[in-house]
């Protein structure tokens, strides 16, 4: 029934426009982000029966998305519609009952076998080389039956039960109904001149704003760089995937410049305490304030003032922390750590002295567990020295003595 649509047909006849298939590729990364973050955190031993890593399409889809980025074609609402809510679905399936959304996985697994049929279809309508711009459909390659054939045989193996079957097929019922929405929309396509959705940024960061000028994306995002480069543990902790939605959360802080002072405080206030409890400390939201003020501050030089809130509620976040540890204990703990732990650790994880004390500040601020979330990842023996725990902790246990 899906082939049918118009949109395969249009794919067949090599007529399918490009922003078609763009934002195909766009609604897909929606979709499996969702779907392979949510299964990948199942504990049932009958979905990790099936699921591993290799089975991951996102990584293909952004190399696929990244490969037409210079031809500057506008997202599609309509195609995002369809793919939210297929994920709203999933997500809600991940609650109720998680080894259903193996369901989900069986449809876009199967779909393999039909893409490696369309690529030189795609190949031929957009004039691409090799994988350029067609990795999505090329998964597998010249395996894709075969890998097929493994993973059926791995479904019907763990999946046994006859208890299980209705389920999972009214999952991949469901999946199949999403995608009929979503090619439905597809083609022909609603043209959306301009319009520029977070889904873009982030497959995973759902339906909410950014800013509708394109300079003050580029300047949110060259900030959210900034700020990842300042404390390394970010990356090497939450690594492509946390990268991503600090991108879209930075960009969502640029539109809180419509706001009051106030209300944009208590929106930031709220961000930050869900932050620290995940292991990132206020510092970093501080830091990226500040960062965030000035690229937009250079890249609409006009709308200064307006910016100028980013910059107060950076100062309100650092009184606050001052509070509790002033800025020259800061810097002496960090430096401390830094000798202790040695330039080599020192460089890899740079400023991390300084979260370890932002952390204790913000959980004598009130943000319970704030220190927790930090210290159990940067204490774990398989990935640290002991020398490097000994550091981690001293700096906490003397961070909290300066906050008392």
């Amino acid at each position: 029934m899906i082939e049918s649509l118009p949109y395969f047909k249009a794919l067949i006849s090599h007529q399918l426009p490009l922003e078609c298939y763009v934002n195909q590729l766009r609604a897909l990364a929606v979709i499996h982000g969702v779907l392979e973050n949510e299964i990948a955190a199942i504990e049932d031993k009958r979905v990790s029966a099936i699921w591993d890593n290799e089975l991951r399409k996102l990584p293909l889809l952004e190399e696929d998305i990244a490969f037409f980025k210079p031809r500057v074609v506008s997202d599609a609402a309509s195609s995002i519609a369809a793919a939210l809510a297929m994920t709203e679905k999933i997500r809600l399936r991940r609650i109720e009952n998680p080894v259903t959304l193996l369901g989900y996985l069986y449809v876009l697994e199967g779909s393999t076998l039909g893409n490696s049929m369309h690529r030189t279809d795609i190949s031929a309508t957009f004039h691409l080389n090799g994988l350029n711009g067609c990795r999505y459909y090329s998964s597998y390659q010249e395996h894709v039956q075969g890998h097929w054939n493994q993973f059926s045989e791995k479904m019907n193996g763990t999946l046994s039960d006859p208890a299980l079957h209705d389920w999972v097929i009214e999952a991949a019922r469901e999946a199949f109904g999403g995608l009929d929405v979503l090619y439905t929309a597809l083609y022909p396509l609603e043209k959306n001149e301009g319009f520029f959705h977070v889904t873009r940024i982030n497959p995973e960061a759902g339906n909410h704003p950014i800013p509708g000028d394109e300079r003050e994306i580029q300047a949110a995002l060259k900030a959210s760089d900034r700020g990842w480069a300042e404390f390394p543990y970010f990356d090497q902790r939450y690594g492509a995937r946390g990268k991503r939605f600090s991108d879209s959360d930075t960009c969502w802080l640029a539109t809180l410049t419509a706001l009051g002072q106030e209300t944009l405080q208590k929106q930031i206030d709220w961000l930050c305490r869900v932050l620290a409890t995940r292991g990132m400390p206020s510092i970093m939201m501080e830091h990226t304030l500040r960062f965030l003020y000035e690229e937009l501050s250079k890249a609409v030089a006009d709308k200064e003032d307006i910016f100028e809130k980013l910059r107060s509620s950076a100062d309100i976040l650092q009184k606050a922390r001052e509070r509790r540890i002033q800025e020259k204990e800061l810097q002496l703990l960090s430096v401390e750590f830094e000798q202790t732990v040695g330039a080599e650790m020192a460089g890899r994880y740079k400023n991390t002295g300084k979260l370890l004390a932002a952390a204790v500040a913000d959980e004598k601020n009130g943000i319970a567990g704030a220190v927790a979330a930090l210290q159990h990842w940067l204490t774990d023996v398989k990935r640290f020295s002991s020398a490097w725990i000994h550091a981690v902790n001293e700096t906490i246990k003397k961070a909290d003595y300066i906050a008392s």
